[in-house]
């Protein structure tokens, strides 16, 4: 059987319409529009959502970020990451079929406006050149602002990517937290209307690859599904954060993909490992990378 008949794309997540207002009573009923890859988690649902974890509090991300995708065939929902005053980060599979991107920052009820968020509209877009949709590779994008956002401490701050000395860390059993606006059960309909987050350790790629029939590989990083603690659709593209050793959070991954038959299954949630792909976000964005 085709390894793919089990796997595709968490991507989609859910539709919004620009024409359509922010508020949840209108965003809720609303489907998921993207292109579905074979049977992935939510990657035609768009990406992961977060489930088995939490509300946040208030900011207490505040990189996150959230994009309305506007595409030909309708739109979709994807997270992201602030990380410089104007340049976000999110996944491949987000962006690629994009024509405008409506991204929402400072959001904790982003289906609502609130006085603290910031919402820039681009139509700049940077997808890997070697994202391949047929077996997920490289899916990882970034979108650049018109316009720099102006940074608020506690509100609106970009979050730090490894450096480069980070380079050969597997990251294996580091706790890691996740954040996005994705559904929070499989039972759920919609986005969620609050920011979630979950805590989850680092597996090896070995382990996750049992679960995935060897499509994962060294640009690839998996955390324990267990207890029913994902990503789900909606969050494709959002960040994988850790306490480095300055004690510093640090981007490590963002959301990619996962298994379409449910993201409370215990299957762990596959991200792209960011550490592969400093030289190209630094050579696309000239924001410099640490040693």
């Amino acid at each position: 059987m085709n390894t793919f008949t089990f796997v595709s794309l968490l991507l989609l997540t859910v539709a919004a319409s620009s024409k359509e207002t922010k508020e949840w009573s209108n965003l809720k009923s609303l489907a998921p529009k993207l292109p579905h890859y074979l049977f992935v988690r939510g990657k035609q649902s768009s990406g992961s959502r977060i489930t088995g974890g939490q509300e946040a509090i208030q900011h207490q991300f505040p990189h996150q970020a959230g994009i309305i995708i506007e595409t030909s065939s309708g739109a979709a929902f994807c997270g992201g990451s602030l990380i410089s005053d104007e340049w976000i980060l999110t996944a491949a599979h987000c962006a690629v079929e994009g024509s405008s991107f409506e991204v929402i920052l400072g959001a904790h009820y982003v289906v609502q406006e609130e006085d603290t968020q910031v919402r820039i509209t681009t139509t700049e877009k940077h997808v890997h050149p070697d994202w391949e949709s047929t077996t997920l590779q490289n899916d990882i994008a970034l979108l650049k602002l018109p316009t720099k956002v102006e940074e608020v401490k506690g509100i609106i701050e970009h979050i730090r990517l490894p450096s480069r000395s980070q380079a050969n860390d597997n990251f294996v059993d580091e706790d890691t937290v996740v954040s996005g606006w994705g559904k929070d059960s499989d039972s759920a309909s919609s986005i969620s209307p609050v920011l979630r987050y979950v805590h989850s350790p680092v597996i090896t790629n070995s382990v996750c690859n049992v679960y995935y029939f060897g499509l994962i590989n060294d640009r690839h990083i998996c955390t324990s599904g267990s207890g029913g603690k994902s990503t789900c659709s909606g969050d494709s593209g959002g960040p994988l954060i850790i306490i480095d050793t300055e004690e510093l959070p640090t981007q490590i991954g963002l959301v990619s993909f996962g298994i379409s038959l449910g993201c409370e299954l215990g299957w762990p949630p596959a991200f792209i490992r960011l550490t592969p792909f400093l030289s190209w976000i630094e050579s696309t964005t000239g924001i410099p990378i640490r040693e």
